[in-house]
């Protein structure tokens, strides 16, 4: 999909600071406020953005745990459940990111973030005894949440606008 040299230039000032507002955007490009804002929406229109998500420190928020899932779900699930059972393994409250993986032996990888040990070993201890037939976990990865060393796609996203052309 095709994007405007404004609209890049909006995007990668929103990139570099999601919280910017319209007016400082306005300011640095010589733009209006409205026309902005108008940019923005086309941004969501023809879907460069998503959603504006902050970043959040989990440890101050009490998420002490992260853990990454490596789990297999068996083609008979799909046909027992119908009605999103499958969400409280895929969509619970507790997944960060979801993914399916093309490969046989993994399904899906997920990211989850719980509050304690406890929290983690009952939610799986869970999912085992309701899914223990239909989802294998294959392996799981548990790392407090303050191992994070990078949490962020921007210098990333900022190269790629950087490379974009009309």
């Amino acid at each position: 999909m095709k994007i405007t040299q404004n609209e890049s230039l909006v995007l990668r000032l929103l990139v570099e600071d999601p919280l910017i507002s319209n007016k400082d955007i306005s300011k640095k490009l010589k733009l209006t406020s409205q026309g902005v804002g108008k940019i923005r929406k086309q941004l969501y229109g023809k879907g460069f953005i998503k959603t504006m998500e902050i970043g959040l420190d989990y440890e101050k928020l009490g998420v002490n745990i992260l853990a990454i899932a490596m789990i297999k779900i068996l083609p008979s699930v799909f046909k027992k459940f119908k009605n999103n059972e499958l969400d409280k393994v895929l969509m619970h409250m507790n997944v960060i990111r979801s993914y399916a993986i093309p490969e046989t032996d993994i399904t899906h990888m997920i990211l989850y973030a719980f509050r304690n040990i406890k929290e983690y070993d009952t939610y799986f201890r869970g999912i085992l005894e309701e899914f223990g037939d239909y989802v294998e976990i294959k392996h799981t990865f548990v790392f407090s949440s303050g191992s994070k060393i990078k949490s962020s796609s921007k210098d990333l996203f900022l190269d790629v606008l950087g490379k974009l052309k009309d």
